[in-house]
């Protein structure tokens, strides 16, 4: 917000008003203009008005910023948009993207994020995060770290705020050739009050008929704003997950990794951890920030990523591949459907890297297609991962306990579908098709084992039988398969393909 004044229209009212004043105390104009001391006395006067007004801007700032770290207000950076102010908290440090490096901000920065420019809000937790001439950023305060280049990155997460959609092009469509088209309209705060119009979203109901054509009736809240209740956006992690033991050598990230002893963290430029099954990476995801509510993504967040990123905010395109054979996180093919290895790039900063990033530039979201299969909090909840006794306890079926932690879990943390009569991928993906947000029905035609009928004819295998847990994006190897509407079933156990992803929740 900007307060201040052009100096020269200040002073040029301040004077006229002195004037009138003492004409009507009977002095001429002559006089008044004569008078030596009068512009002097004027310019006085409003200096002290300037000084004034620089107080009362650094107190409008200092607000912005408070309401930037806690949430409650929207975005004051682009008001023509309206997406909701990231919500912080201590430990997670504003960075902003410059000369290709990333620096400290904090909140009152008006370049820090931009979504109508497809600049997405950027935060570094304080794991490994070093600054230059700053000796410790856990005890530094940001004031004392803004506008410093940051010279090691710490985990870094990007805010996606609360929003609602609608499908425009191609709903319950996919093969070759078919893109659809996502219209996004962010909600003011918790509310499902849309931003630029105050209008209220009509939430969507089973009972009535999606119409994806008008507004507001066509919109409906995206799922993923619920968490236990309303939120203002998620912090979604920016890579795939990896452990501090990871190198750039793919076995670091595979080895003896079916433990939650591992310490988790989010960063470029290493093997993403992998070959650790579901429900070791969903208890690692849960202990991982537990005051921020981390947990292993669900399907309906991969979702608002994915529609987010197809959207005018995002990059709108074919997400690139990240064909890297030794599954190093945030690189890049040479083009969007490259095969293994080929033209590969690690850096993820270049300019061929953040074509897979979900902005095509480097604030966004990353590995989202190729890499590595990444699971997510969801399955299809049959027989085969669960069984209930007589007392009501949950046991695992035969020797398979994948996920029995997730399947106990809270429900705000999991995002579960319902079982067909005859449980199969068909009938599964046909039963469930009321689920929304989760990029699967809406952005699909048809679920046959290992077929390309989601947009941009990416995988569309929906969970069932013996595979019931849900990954996502496919991996390095899958070529024009792979992407960010991919979906397939898993046995949910330890995969040297399979990797993760968390995300914070700011309450």
């Amino acid at each position: 917000m900007n307060v201040k004044k052009q100096d020269g229209v200040t002073l040029l009212v301040l004077v006229i008003t002195i004037i009138v004043i003492l004409i009507i105390v009977g002095t001429s104009v002559g006089t008044i203009v004569s008078r030596q001391g009068l512009l002097k006395s004027a310019q006085e006067a409003q200096e002290v008005q300037q000084n004034y007004s620089e107080k009362e801007e650094q107190k409008t700032n200092d607000l912005i910023d408070s309401v930037g770290s806690s949430g409650t207000g929207v975005n004051t950076i682009d008001l023509e948009e309206n997406a909701n102010s990231p919500k912080l908290r201590e430990g997670m440090i504003p960075v902003k993207w410059k000369d290709d490096s990333w620096f400290v901000t904090d909140s009152s920065d008006d370049n820090w994020y931009n979504y109508g420019a497809k600049q997405w809000a950027n935060i570094m937790l304080t794991d490994g995060m070093t600054v230059e001439g700053i000796t410790s950023v856990e005890t530094a305060t940001l004031q004392e770290m803004k506008g410093k280049k940051v010279t090691s990155v710490g985990s870094m997460f990007v805010w996606i705020p609360r929003y609602a959609y609608r499908i425009t092009e191609n709903y319950h469509k996919g093969g070759d050739s078919i893109t659809g088209k996502v219209d996004i309209c962010f909600l003011k705060e918790a509310t499902n009050n849309s931003a630029q119009e105050g209008k209220n979203i009509v939430e969507y109901n089973a009972a009535t008929t999606k119409n994806y054509t008008s507004f507001p009736d066509g919109y409906v809240v995206h799922p993923a704003f619920q968490y236990e209740q309303n939120i203002t956006g998620i912090w979604v992690a920016k890579f795939e997950a990896s452990h501090t033991e990871c190198t750039n050598q793919e076995n670091t990230g595979s080895t003896n990794t079916n433990v939650t002893t591992k310490t988790l963290q989010v960063k470029p430029g290493i093997t993403s951890w992998r070959n650790i099954q579901i429900g070791t990476s969903y208890s690692v995801c849960l202990n991982y920030q537990p005051t921020l509510n981390s947990h292993l993504m669900k399907n309906t967040e991969w979702g608002a990523v994915a529609y987010f990123s197809q959207s005018v905010y995002g990059k709108s395109d074919k997400i690139w591949i990240n064909n890297s054979g030794s599954y190093i996180t945030g690189s890049a093919g040479d083009n969007a459907i490259s095969s293994q290895n080929i033209g590969t790039n690690t850096n993820y900063a270049s300019t061929q890297s953040v074509n897979a990033s979900s902005t095509g530039n480097v604030t966004g979201v990353y590995d989202l297609v190729g890499g590595a299969w990444e699971y997510t909090a969801s399955y299809i909840d049959n027989s085969y991962v669960k069984e209930v006794g007589t007392d009501g306890a949950i046991s695992s079926n035969n020797q398979y306990d994948y996920g029995d932690v997730l399947i106990k879990g809270a429900n705000k943390t999991k995002f579960n579908y319902t079982m067909a009569n005859t449980d199969n991928s068909t009938n599964n993906y046909g039963i469930n098709k009321e689920k929304y947000g989760d990029a699967i029905y809406e952005v699909s035609s048809n679920s046959i084992s290992n077929w390309d009928d989601s947009w941009n004819a990416e995988f569309s295998q929906f969970p069932s039988a013996e595979t019931p847990f849900m990954i996502r994006g496919g991996e390095y190897g899958s070529s024009s398969l792979a992407g960010i509407y991919a979906f397939q079933g898993k046995s949910g156990g330890p995969a040297t393909n399979c990797s993760f992803r968390p995300v914070l929740v700011v309450l």
